[in-house]
């Protein structure tokens, strides 16, 4: 299927299949992403056999993240590099060779106790490519999103997509992990990477940068804008802010296989449950989000945020677990979903890859913050408290951070924080 400027009309014919397209390829980059997808649990449990504490794990997910927080580098070459003549579909290929090479490698790879430098090393580039891939992904849905008022059923589909992935590999990990078979998790990412391989080179048709956009004196005036905008600075600011929360999945992992003594088979159930509520927060936002405006559903964000961390205060058992992990699951997701929207809606189209990779890489800057900082928060007091003082201090902090991002979402200013039918670069659409 092909998009841009010079083929309008065959994607007005075309929307479902657009959508498909997306679906599929955001489905198998849930898979494989690294901090979130089929190897993580099986990274942390390697970890925590390994005898590292919280620290050290929270440590390492947060340089494994890096690469996420490397996304607006990834953006500029997209958008101001072509390779082989195309901005998008060359990079998408490039990236999703050398994500099967490497996971395909790290199948094979033998593993010794205590490898957790060589372990990261070697995950590293996997991620790398895993992160460059979605922002030419995140580039391409918010082309197709503004060219016909679609950015928030996109977004719907991109991260329904991601939550079906994440509802498959949840138990799957968990059954993995049980057994030690983290070579087969490796093995599997890197056929579907193959898999996402072939449906790129079928199915992307991408014109040339000359037929997409007049020059690139436009995306680079264009870009220089935005990022002089008080609405970037202020949407920058607010997602920032709202991902500063130190109750990360780390601990969030450790609390429950540690310190309640779950079994792992059980946790992976219990990130089933959590992506099966971020699938229907997907389904139902697909609904609601054009009858809101913008400016009432950022608040949303911020409760839906509160909730998701101090729910986790009603943990206890089993049952109440598998409950919280749907709760969390739809409230974050919904967060999540907001946020991402409005990302959208603000991007210029013509330097779409940089700006939107700019807004994701605030987030993950904050999140890695979080994670690195919450492990030795929770290290500092679980030494003078223990493990559930500890675990509460890093929720009531994070709860306490979210809230906060309110005195910067306040400040977005009113067109922008609002769903209106203006458009252009940087606008915000309201027939989506």
């Amino acid at each position: 299927m092909a998009w841009g400027a010079a083929s309008v009309g065959s994607m007005r014919q075309g929307v479902v299949g657009l959508f498909v397209l997306f679906g599929a390829l955001y489905f198998i980059q849930g898979v494989n992403e690294t901090g979130t997808g089929l190897v993580y649990q099986p990274v942390n449990s390697l970890l925590k056999d390994w005898r590292h504490s919280a620290d050290e794990i929270t440590t390492f997910m947060a340089l494994l993240s890096v690469p996420w927080c490397l996304k607006p580098l990834f953006g500029l070459l997209s958008d101001f590099v072509p390779l082989a003549g195309m901005r998008r579909k060359s990079y998408l290929l490039a990236t999703g060779v050398i994500t099967s090479i490497c996971f395909l490698g790290l199948a094979r790879l033998p593993l010794a106790h205590d490898s957790r430098w060589l372990l990261l090393a070697v995950l590293m580039l996997p991620t790398l490519a895993v992160t460059f891939g979605d922002v030419v992904l995140d580039a391409l849905i918010i082309e197709a999103g503004q060219l016909f008022g679609l950015t928030a059923r996109l977004q719907s589909v991109r991260w329904g997509a991601s939550s079906l992935a994440a509802i498959l590999t949840g138990s799957v990990a968990g059954l993995l992990t049980e057994h030690d078979m983290h070579h087969v998790a490796f093995l599997a990412c890197g056929l579907l990477a193959a898999a996402a391989l072939v449906v790129s080179a079928t199915f992307v048709r991408e014109p040339p940068p000359t037929v997409i956009h007049e020059d690139f004196k436009t995306v680079k005036q264009t870009l220089r804008e935005a990022l002089h905008s008080r609405t970037f600075l202020m949407v920058g600011g607010f997602l920032f802010v709202w991902h500063l929360n130190p109750c990360t999945s780390p601990l969030i992992y450790l609390r429950m296989t540690v310190t309640l003594d779950f079994s792992e088979q059980f946790y992976g159930f219990s990130n089933t449950l959590l992506s099966c509520g971020s699938a229907a927060a997907c389904a139902v936002y697909s609904f609601y989000c054009h009858r809101l405006s913008m400016r009432a559903m950022v608040p949303g964000a911020i409760a839906c945020g509160i909730i998701s961390t101090l729910s986790y205060f009603l943990m206890t058992n089993e049952a109440s677990a598998a409950a919280i992990s749907v709760l969390v699951g739809f409230t974050y997701m919904t967060a999540n979903l907001i946020q991402c929207d409005l990302a959208a809606r603000v991007c210029p189209v013509h330097a779409a890859g940089t700006v939107f990779a700019i807004f994701m890489a605030l987030c993950n800057v904050g999140t890695d913050i979080s994670m690195w900082l919450g492990g030795h928060l929770y290290e500092l007091v679980k030494g003078h408290r223990g493990p559930d003082t500890a675990f509460q201090a890093t929720m009531l902090v994070g709860a306490a951070l979210t809230l906060g991002s309110w005195s910067v979402a306040r400040l977005i200013p009113r067109d922008e924080n609002d769903a209106s039918g203006a458009t252009g670069p940087g606008a915000v659409h309201g027939n989506d």
